[in-house]
């Protein structure tokens, strides 16, 4: 897919904006709060109906804007079977309203198959430095951009929790109800842990081949035996065993679990542990080396992303700035051979960064306030 232009009303800084990208890369120049950011983030609000800073819709009106509490995007793309989609969002009186080919979209299914987009920003070092939820949520995300039924699956999930939470709260315990829901809390975890384990695995196998073909020759004696690995870490579960079989290996955990009044397993304490050269990413790679393994990360869900349901247009939030001009050559050529649209932002015009994308086929669009 490609977007060919977006239209923002009311977003972040801007009241009328219009951008149009008409090569496959792009990137977007200017001062800080001349509104880099917010472009793409009104992009990756248009895929995920969620924005990569904040959680309330609310926060993405127009701040100067008095008495206004809606805001509008509108993105023109095209798809490898259409050549003029159309995709807005409107959101007024805390309510959104979305149409597709100017048809309301009621369903996040309906959006799929459409318009699909990757974002890289400099929070995502979160992934490593960050708690387990950080990378759940990133787990989650990618399996619902290759499969819409995953949603409800954690809306089940997270149901149960609730209700097995509350009963463990509660004065009046009921154990054929705890039991009932022990194992069904048991049942929708493992559905989604097999589905997170088996993503995750594949993209240790896609990073650690790109990283073998990127980094040979004269930059491999620089980044000699280069990996990273994928561990995916469960709490009290077997994903090969049975019900009986985590009855039998947890004897006390009712007596834990009223003893904390929560639930102490389930896929919502579940982590996956990120290893730069056989060490956790957290506590040993420098902060290059784990932007690099993050940016690995992206990259390995975008291949299986176009590989399993169609290609995404990968945002990239003043990311790569960091990177040495060779290492930025490399991974920027790399980009480029996945044949994606790429947007990427930059603090300040010019430098090797910018002159390298331009050398490279890149259209600039410099911001001013």
């Amino acid at each position: 897919m490609h977007i060919k232009k977006i239209n923002i009303k009311n977003f972040r800084c801007f009241k009328d904006f219009y951008i149009s990208f008409d090569a496959p890369i792009t990137i977007i120049s200017g001062n800080n709060g001349t509104g880099k950011t917010s472009i793409l983030e009104a992009m990756h609000y248009l895929c995920y109906m969620k924005s990569f800073r904040t959680a309330s819709p609310k926060e993405l009106v127009n701040f100067d804007l008095v008495d206004i509490d809606n805001f509008f995007i509108k993105a023109s793309f095209q798809t490898q079977d259409c050549e003029n989609n159309e995709l807005q969002i409107g959101f007024s009186q805390n309510k959104r309203l979305v149409k597709l080919n100017k048809k309301n979209v009621s369903s996040f299914k309906d959006l799929m198959d459409f318009y699909r987009t990757v974002t890289l920003t400099e929070d995502d070092l979160f992934f490593i430095k960050g708690g387990p939820e950080v990378r759940r949520e990133f787990l989650d995300h990618a399996i619902l951009l290759l499969d819409h039924t995953f949603l409800n699956k954690i809306k089940e999930f997270k149901k149960i929790l609730q209700n097995r939470n509350i009963l463990l709260q509660n004065g009046n315990f009921n154990k054929d109800l705890y039991d009932l829901w022990t194992e069904q809390l048991w049942e929708k975890s493992i559905i989604i842990q097999k589905m997170r384990s088996k993503l995750i695995k594949e993209y240790e196998t896609v990073i650690n081949n790109i990283l073998i073909d990127i980094f040979s020759g004269e930059i491999g004696q620089l980044d000699d035996s280069v990996s990273v690995s994928l561990e995916y870490k469960i709490k009290k579960v077997d994903l090969h065993g049975d019900f009986d079989s985590f009855i039998a290996g947890n004897a006390d955990l009712m007596a834990q679990e009223l003893c904390f009044k929560r639930s102490l397993f389930g896929a919502h304490l579940d982590d996956f542990l990120i290893k730069f050269q056989s060490k956790k990413s957290k506590n040993y790679a420098s902060r290059g080396q784990q932007k690099m393994v993050v940016l690995m990360l992206k990259i390995a869900q975008l291949i299986d992303l176009k590989k399993k349901r169609g290609a995404a247009v990968f945002l990239l939030d003043d990311f790569m700035t960091d990177f040495d001009e060779k290492r930025a050559e490399i991974l920027i050529k790399f980009l480029i051979s996945l044949k994606i649209q790429l947007i990427f932002t930059a603090p300040t015009e010019g430098g090797f960064f910018e002159d390298l994308l331009v050398r490279m086929g890149a259209s600039k669009v410099k911001l001013t306030a």
